[in-house]
Parts: structure tokens; C-alpha cells; sequence
């Protein structure tokens, strides 16, 4: 499992994808990600980059991104009780949590096609409002399922990963 960088940025520049954003048919701007070693811009989180593809079909996604001073940490029973109801829950077509540091929760990322309804029940909307965003192509792929949760803290890689 490795990571990579996912922001909102004003407009997408040395992007390895990147897809325009509308929120109830209206222009929301841009969701890019970066695999680079570097911070690309100041609001970038980490994310699994499994869960990016540069051809990646339109989505519909719920994005959860908490402000540092409200971020828990990974072992707190909220963010806990999020990735369980996550695993009991219908599988989406991906999702991966985000962090900003080894130990903290900085938010999620949850991608939707066929249920987007679903969007509106989404667990991490529990840690801090959800916004429901449609996606254009070139972003996000899709995942299969995890089998189990994983370790959070401690440098491992944003969840999902395979093995503990």
C-alpha cells in the first residue's frame, strides 16, 4: 500500500490526475492528486492511491476533510466506529481514509457510481460534515473491498491496506 497527496487546489498544475467537481449541477472546482514525495499545495491530505486512476469513470463522492484542530486521532472510538460501520455497510467502489501526520484523522474520501444515495449515510459524516460532489472522469477507479480493518497509527499508510 502507498499513499498519495489529494487537495482541492484552485487549478490542477504537475497533477498525476485530476477531475473537475460539481455539487447540485453547479461548478465546484477541481479534486487532484499527486504522486510526489512533496506537499503540492498547503491543504493536501495523503490518501491510498490505489484508489486513483488518471481514466477513471465519472463517481459521485461523499468527502469528509476536518480542519487540523478538530482531527482525532486514529484510535479515538468515533473513528473506530466509522471503519467498522464502513465494513458492515454495502461496499462502495472505494474508499480511503485521509491524514495529514502518522496519528491523526484528517478525513475520508468515500466513491459511489450505481448507490449514490447511499452517499448520504456515509460514516465519516459522523466526524464532520460530508460533502456530496460529482465527479468527471480521470480521478478515481475502483477498489474491492477490504476484508478487515488495519493498524492506523504510527506512519502505516492511510486506510485501507492489505494486512495488519
Amino acid at each position: 500500500m502507498s499513499w498519495c497527496w489529494l487537495a482541492l487546489p484552485e487549478r490542477p498544475a504537475d497533477v498525476w490526475a485530476w477531475a473537475t467537481l460539481t455539487r447540485d449541477g453547479t461548478d465546484a472546482g477541481f479534486l487532484a492528486a499527486w504522486h510526489t514525495q512533496r506537499k503540492p499545495v498547503a491543504n493536501a491530505v495523503r490518501m491510498a492511491d490505489g484508489l486513483v486512476d488518471p481514466e477513471g469513470e465519472p463517481a459521485s463522492i461523499s468527502l469528509v476533510l476536518l480542519p487540523r484542530d478538530r482531527s482525532p486521532l486514529f484510535d479515538d472510538p468515533a473513528v473506530s466506529g466509522a471503519l467498522r460501520a464502513v465494513l458492515r455497510a454495502p461496499p462502495p467502489e472505494g474508499v480511503s481514509t485521509l491524514v495529514r501526520d502518522a496519528s491523526h484523522f484528517a478525513g475520508a474520501v468515500t466513491v459511489r457510481r450505481r448507490t449514490r444515495a447511499q452517499l448520504r449515510d456515509d460514516p465519516f459524516a459522523r466526524l464532520g460534515p460530508a460533502t456530496i460532489l460529482d465527479v468527471s472522469v480521470g480521478l478515481f477507479g475502483r477498489v474491492a473491498p477490504v476484508p478487515r480493518p488495519v493498524l492506523q497509527r504510527y506512519a502505516v499508510p492511510p486506510w485501507p491496506a492489505a494486512g495488519f
